[in-house]
């Protein structure tokens, strides 16, 4: 219940009219304080960089249409090797933005390379499969991805060079040009719309279960 209410709560944030959600950026002012580093991982090519991959954070971000939104143990993912973040640590400021508002900033790797819309589709596809198959890759296979992950993010080809893009439709970006950036993918409304439409067809069952009992 506890991961659905916040699944719910991001879902809320996100039905913002696009006017809303296309303002760059949504909060300059995001606490986030790094709990854990469970998908750790290093990255093919940069292996004195250290460990990447997921970690689970707490934040707040204020958004237009509901101030202080808060997302505890969530998931978020490292997309830049050269910028540093203490486990447990924290709290860091960051600003948060949407993956398309992110990717039309000029901000980008510490190397200065300025991430493109088509950078970030890619990033966001390779996130999404490394942590929606993590159990199942190999150590190698999560490590290629992570690599592939940083150098798109530093302008620089990739390990797996055909890689597919990703939409980037519900994808966060928390940027302070310091720490670690981060992405953080939020369900879609129309998503969460039919887990609401099940949970409550759900309820009725019960209800009418329990009646007959």
């Amino acid at each position: 219940m506890k991961h659905l209410i916040k699944t719910l709560l991001a879902a809320a944030v996100l039905a913002a009219p696009v006017a809303v959600q296309a303002q760059s950026p949504i909060d300059t002012d995001v606490p986030l304080s790094i709990v854990s580093h469970p998908l750790k991982t290093r990255g093919t090519g940069f292996l004195a960089a250290g460990f990447g991959g997921g970690f689970i954070a707490d934040f707040t971000i204020d958004f237009a249409t509901n101030p202080s939104a808060k997302f505890n143990d969530f998931l978020v993912w490292c997309i830049d090797p050269n910028r540093l973040i203490s486990v447990p640590g924290g709290p860091y400021k960051y600003s948060a933005y949407t993956a398309m508002s992110f990717a039309n900033t000029n901000f980008g790797g510490a190397n200065g390379y300025n991430v493109t819309v088509g950078d970030m589709k890619k990033i966001v596809g390779l996130v999404a499969d490394l942590k929606t198959n993590w159990a199942s890759y190999t150590v190698q296979q999560r490590e290629d991805r992570q690599g592939s992950i940083w150098s798109i993010f530093r302008g620089q080809a990739p390990v797996l060079a055909n890689t597919a893009g990703g939409d980037l439709s519900g994808w966060l970006v928390l940027y302070n040009g310091q720490n670690q950036t981060f992405v953080s993918y939020v369900p879609e409304p129309a998503d969460i719309a039919l887990l609401v439409t099940a949970m409550g067809g759900l309820a009725l069952m019960l209800v009418a279960r329990r009646r007959r009992a």
